[in-house]
């Protein structure tokens, strides 16, 4: 065979056939992921960009209602935003410019973004805007669907749920992050527990009592791991509220998981990188990103050394979003349980009382919490009955 004929036959064989071309060029368009990361499902990124969509025009109609003065330019950062997202169904000819192209923190504090955005104009105008009622049928909302069914989650547990995945999936239809809801609502900042529970009320379209009692602790969304425990105990903003933790997105996305599978994958143990030395951090760092009473049971974990009574109140605080347990009720756990242990048996005990439709409470996380530490009866140990 000659030099010619053999390139011909490699040509041919490499040669790709046009629709799994036009199906890869589909992928690099609507998706960017690395090598870490599933390859988005079509059905899923409709999801995503429709229940985006709902949130951002619940935004735009109620934001005078989510921030926490009219005066603020936490309004008119996500104003613009919103504006964005929206510019064709407004009416503009082409999207308004980015608000700065500085971040805001570079920015003086007495900066005011102009043009200015009348809240009560724009939400007349994304009246007439149309949005989709339909929910979309995929991976992510069948699961989210049979989670509510196996743990018995109120529906404003459920749209709060939705609206974060909404916040939080790495791919989208569209790769304009500066009109997306991530940014909109990381302008609103929030003034305290009050105001957080009005805004996500507003936004979830739910009374304020039900959002109340979500957030009432102990939290079972931080408690089961579904919503990242760092960032949402450190929130200054509406995003960080809606942020989910890295391992439920991927469970969400998931398919062909049976009832037993999704219950099993909830209580799969998760590796904190922060109770490992690599080498390359200090370890006094962790009181930089940390509370110091948290940051001490890591450096404690990090370093092999036992966790005390009060470390273990300190990390029940933590890992519920802000159940105080009685200091004295800890005192047998002393030296007892581990840094896996302890986060492990909480995410055991919500998921348990979710499954028996009762409210996860102290008394269920000191029980799992005795049980993971032994052999130190539950009862004698506090006084009581287990």
């Amino acid at each position: 065979m000659t030099g010619a004929a053999m390139t011909g036959d490699l040509e041919k064989t490499m040669c790709l056939d046009e629709s799994l071309n036009k199906a890869f060029d589909t992928i690099r368009e609507y998706a960017s992921f690395d090598s870490h990361s599933l390859v988005p499902h079509p059905a899923n990124l409709k999801f995503q960009a429709t229940e985006e969509r709902r949130a951002m025009h619940r935004l735009g109609t109620h934001l005078a209602e989510t921030v926490c003065s009219l005066d603020s330019e936490d309004l008119q950062y996500a104003a613009h935003v919103v504006k964005r997202h929206f510019w064709k169904e407004l009416g503009l000819s082409q999207p308004p410019e980015l608000a700065t192209e500085v971040p805001r923190f570079l920015l003086k504090p007495d900066h005011k973004v102009e043009p200015r955005t009348a809240p009560l104009e724009l939400a007349s105008q994304l009246v007439a805007v149309r949005v989709s009622e339909t929910s979309v049928l995929c991976i992510v909302s069948s699961k989210l669907a049979l989670l509510q069914k196996l743990l018995n989650l109120p529906d404003s547990a459920m749209r709060f749920l939705i609206l974060a995945y909404a916040n939080n999936c790495r791919h989208s239809l569209t790769k304009d992050d500066s009109s997306g809801l991530s940014l909109a609502l990381s302008y609103i900042g929030i003034e305290g527990d009050d105001h957080r529970n009005r805004a996500v009320a507003v936004l979830l379209d739910v009374p304020l009592a039900e959002v109340e009692a979500m957030f009432l602790p102990p939290i079972t969304m931080t408690a089961l791991r579904f919503v990242d425990v760092h960032v949402f105990n450190k929130a200054r903003c509406l995003r960080s509220v809606f942020t989910l933790s890295d391992e439920f997105v991927p469970l969400l996305e998931t398919p062909h998981l049976g009832h037993a599978a999704v219950l099993a994958r909830i209580l799969e143990p998760v590796h904190d990188l922060d109770t490992v030395d690599d080498g390359t951090t200090p370890i006094g760092y962790l009181y930089e990103i940390m509370p110091s009473q948290i940051a001490e049971c890591y450096e404690r974990t990090v370093l092999n050394r036992p966790l005390l009574y009060q470390h273990v109140h300190h990390l029940v605080e933590w890992f519920t979003g802000g159940l105080s347990l009685p200091v004295e009720a800890c005192y047998a756990l002393h030296s007892r349980l581990t840094f896996e242990s302890i986060r492990d048996a909480i995410k055991r005990a919500a998921l348990d009382c979710c499954t028996a439709n009762r409210r996860l409470d102290a008394h269920a996380i000191l029980k799992a919490l005795f049980a993971a530490s032994g052999d130190v009866p539950f009862g004698s140990a506090i006084g009581g009955e287990g």
